[in-house]
């Protein structure tokens, strides 16, 4: 199969593309980045510099494709946050019928089910719903992750400072987490194995509480005192807004972290339970002590 993916070589696309080389794809990279040209020529895969924003390119890029893989990505800069992700599901759409592709995989995440009550993730519900109603007689699959385990990469300052995980969220609440690694394989049986019409999966790694994690991360740390505690929704925005994020960012960022906490967040994924990855948080909080030795 021609399979085109974007998100250049990040932590996702790349592993993505190596397990789809080697199952003997062709694969096309994009990337915006002129400088990635020569390590995505080293996977055995094709670069494809341009702007995901050019719907020429991306038209010209997918055509001849029998699958692609679709990722939005730096919307976190913008004021309007789910303007940002409409305009550019639309653009994808729009490539994709021109190009004439039969098979969309797109990654979009767990809360897409929801409305703009559940803050920042309100965008993955905008994109899916373009990618709907656009592309309603293809066959495409939403991809679902749970929250990335390096984000947690965001508590190693806090952690240095005091030995503390600091969330607004409820410490003691069992929380879904996922290995970009353990996504990738799932991302690739959609390109080359999907289900029929307009789909949505799951996917998720280990289920811990920022309790369970800080005891994780302190043995790995040799840290026993290593404990999470839980701030005010207004101290963490400040937080945030410390470490140079936009404020309309920062706003829908605590909106999220609030609904998950005060609501019943996980119901649809519990609908929908998918087979846990074998890439537990024990075995990233190896990583994480290696980036925090650093």
């Amino acid at each position: 199969m021609k399979i085109v993916l974007t998100g250049s070589l990040g932590h996702i696309s790349q592993p993505v593309a190596e397990q789809l080389i080697s199952l003997g794809h062709d694969v096309t990279v994009i990337s915006h980045n002129p400088d990635r040209a020569a390590a995505i020529s080293a996977l055995g895969a094709t670069p494809a510099i341009g702007d995901i924003h050019d719907q020429a390119f991306l038209t010209a890029t997918f055509t001849g494709a029998d699958a692609v893989y679709l990722m939005i990505t730096a919307a976190s800069g913008d004021a309007d946050i789910f303007g940002a992700g409409r305009q550019q599901a639309e653009i994808y759409a729009q490539a994709v019928l021109a190009a004439g592709v039969s098979q969309v995989v797109n990654l979009s995440s767990v809360g897409a089910n929801y409305g703009p009550e559940v803050g920042a993730l309100h965008i993955y519900n905008v994109i899916e719903g373009v990618l709907t109603q656009a592309l309603s007689s293809l066959n495409v699959t939403f991809i679902r992750p749970t929250g990335m385990y390096y984000n947690l990469f965001g508590n190693i300052k806090s952690i240095k400072a005091n030995h503390t995980i600091v969330t607004n969220a409820d410490i003691t609440k069992r929380n879904s987490w996922v290995a970009p690694e353990d996504i990738a394989p799932v991302v690739v049986q959609a390109l080359t194995a999907p289900k029929p019409g307009v789909t949505s999966q799951y996917v998720a790694s280990d289920e811990k509480s920022y309790e369970e994690i800080a005891t994780i991360f302190g043995q790995a740390l040799n840290m026993p005192d290593l404990k999470a505690v839980q701030i005010s929704d207004d101290q963490a925005l400040q937080g945030i807004l410390a470490s140079g994020a936009p404020a309309s960012f920062a706003t829908q960022l605590i909106k999220m972290y609030g609904f998950e906490r005060d609501n019943d967040f996980y119901a649809d994924y519990r609908a929908h339970q998918p087979v846990l990855g074998p890439t537990k948080l024990t075995d990233f909080a190896k990583t994480f002590a290696k980036v925090y030795q650093q």
